[in-house]
């Protein structure tokens, strides 16, 4: 598995976290993935996204309402707001992650799971942020 596909299995999770409470374990991990088969290292991996966006879940909503023009959060599609929380997650916390690869991997993440339009809202959002947390 890759760090993208463990980033998607994170995304998906994250995602189901809106309908229903879930707890970033290796069962709920391993039942989004169906069977496929995961390495420890991509495992951890989605563990610390998964817990690391919902442990700063409220400042990552912030970051992200300071840099809507127009919207507010429950305006945004789910899918897009999932993407951009865990891409901004990346951004601001993950000091091994480039942006723009954490930028690039939400954009991906919308284009398979939004609307047409998803990818270029998500990357507009994240690139302000992207600006804000370079002036910090």
């Amino acid at each position: 598995m890759s760090r993208t596909t463990a980033r998607e299995t994170a995304y998906l999770v994250l995602f189901s976290n809106q309908f229903r409470p879930v707890d970033c374990n290796n069962e709920t991990i391993l039942d989004v993935l169906d069977g496929k088969p995961i390495k420890e290292s991509d495992l951890e991996f989605v563990k610390s996204l998964v817990s690391g966006v919902m442990t700063n879940l409220a400042e990552l909503q912030e970051l992200v309402k300071n840099n809507l023009s127009g919207y507010t959060l429950d305006r945004v599609y789910l899918t897009d707001l999932t993407a951009i929380i865990l891409g901004a997650y990346e951004m601001k916390y993950c000091n091994d992650i480039p942006n723009k690869v954490a930028i690039n991997e939400a954009i991906n993440l919308a284009k398979k799971y939004s609307s047409p339009k998803g990818a270029g809202f998500v990357n507009s959002i994240l690139s302000k942020i992207n600006k804000e947390l370079s002036n910090e």
